[in-house]
């Protein structure tokens, strides 16, 4: 069907409002524009568990995502989980706690109360029973410098996200680079090729493995403007920062349609940092 001029024009119109709608919007909440104007800056990060949802700033979605992950790391249960989490959010942190932080809170004398439903609700979405429950905005910042790769075949920031990921989650298998580099094995353009990305490999494809992802994937979300994060992939879901305003959105693989659990991200998680430059 063909538009009469006039529908030419609404179309255009009311394209033209979305742009500037979600310009606005990505310029007063993402920038220091909406903060000079004294406009109200919601919290950077939110969670829904059981239906609800709770915005977070960084440090609580930080703490929160590193308690559930040294959690999962010591095979603490649910109950552990949602009791530990509870306590480091009561104590509102300054800054986030760190794993050995986090680790003293398991270690303490076990509590006689049972966790509250919410605890127990938020201890879920964090341990992945609902995937993708946890996302945050990254703010827009000044250029940071191009980097070369290591010996390990990382750049700085890129060794700096393995060695924190080591740190809360233990040892994992790990993919994507190597020393010298690697040039085949991903889509055209990779970050892998550059140095800048990581595979973390969760493996067979299973409920347990997919939650056990998940862990990951929200700590990474969290983690991602300490650690100048750009892209995380996993279980059909992808976060950008540069779309960070957008939470998680479907994942589609570049080179077309596919039902390959690999290049869908089932049993691996793809993250990548800022290329810089």
């Amino acid at each position: 069907m063909r538009l009469t001029r006039r529908g030419r024009l609404a179309v255009t119109v009311t394209a033209a409002a979305a742009l500037l709608l979600a310009g606005t919007s990505y310029l007063l909440t993402r920038t220091t524009v909406g903060a000079a104007l004294g406009v109200p800056i919601p919290p950077p990060c939110r969670i829904t568990a059981d239906g609800h949802t709770r915005e977070w700033s960084r440090v609580q979605a930080m703490t929160a995502t590193t308690v559930a992950g040294v959690g999962v790391r010591i095979g603490a249960t649910l109950n552990g989980v949602a009791v530990a989490v509870d306590q480091s959010l009561a104590a509102r942190p300054a800054i986030a706690v760190t794993s050995a932080q986090a680790l003293a809170v398991y270690r303490r004398p076990p509590v006689r109360t049972a966790p509250t439903a919410a605890a127990l609700a938020l201890a879920r979405a964090l341990l992945g029973e609902s995937g993708r429950a946890l996302t945050c905005t990254v703010p827009l910042v000044d250029r940071l410098p191009r980097e070369d790769p290591d010996r390990l075949g990382l750049t700085g920031r890129a060794e700096t996200m393995r060695l924190a990921m080591r740190d809360v989650f233990g040892k994992q298998t790990l993919g994507g680079f190597a020393a010298g580099g690697i040039t085949t094995g991903h889509v055209e353009g990779s970050a892998h090729y550059q140095g800048r990305a990581i595979d973390v490999f969760f493996r067979p494809v299973t409920a347990e493995q997919q939650r056990r992802g998940w862990v990951q994937a929200q700590w990474a979300v969290a983690h991602s403007d300490r650690l100048h994060i750009a892209t995380v992939i996993f279980d059909r879901a992808i976060w950008t920062a540069e779309k960070s305003i957008s939470g998680w959105r479907d994942y589609a693989y570049p080179g077309g349609p596919t039902q390959n659990p690999i290049l869908l991200h089932l049993d691996h998680i793809h993250v990548d940092v800022v290329e810089g430059g």
